[in-house]
């Protein structure tokens, strides 16, 4: 359902106007309580799916319920319910511009070594390695896992600061 589209509404829809895609909508001459009914959703969410002007209808009602909580949005509108405009806000919102770069290829600091070649000594993974292993840890070991466990607290990872 467009909304504003009703007798008595404030903005005037028009043909040069930038809501000229209402006037193309199915809902446009449809009886308002259609979209507000639970025995009419079918209906309401039939006719929004075949409208020819869906896309910009979503646009429109996505745009216009910006920021609104789930409980304000009602009805049926651009073929979605309260709760699924709601959702697909949240998920456009999450969605990144670009796809984020591989974090272990963005945040590493050494060179990658071999597979099955043990982190050498003074590192976080050789602490673990001999505390896995039984083994007693050496100082430079020690010391790196103290660094490790400090930054953890502070930053809440262990993967070193990506450099700008």
């Amino acid at each position: 359902m467009t909304m504003g589209t009703t007798t008595g509404t404030s903005t005037p829809v028009t043909p040069g106007s930038t809501r000229a895609w209402e006037l193309n909508a199915l809902c446009r001459n449809e009886d308002p309580e259609l979209w507000f009914s639970d025995r009419t959703r079918a209906i309401a969410m039939a006719l929004c799916h075949a409208c020819e002007v869906l896309q910009e209808c979503r646009t429109a009602v996505l745009r216009r319920e910006d920021g609104l909580p789930k409980c304000d949005r009602g009805g049926i509108v651009a073929g979605l319910t309260g709760n699924q405009r709601h959702a697909l806000e949240n998920r456009l919102r999450t969605v990144p511009a670009l796809p984020p770069e591989e974090p272990s290829r963005a945040v590493r600091t050494q060179p990658v070594r071999p597979p099955g070649e043990p982190a050498p000594c003074g590192t976080r993974s050789a602490y673990q390695r001999h505390v896995r292993r039984g083994e007693p840890v050496d100082d430079a070991c020690r010391a790196a896992n103290a660094r490790s466990a400090s930054q953890y607290r502070r930053t809440g990872t262990t993967l070193p600061r990506p450099s700008m």
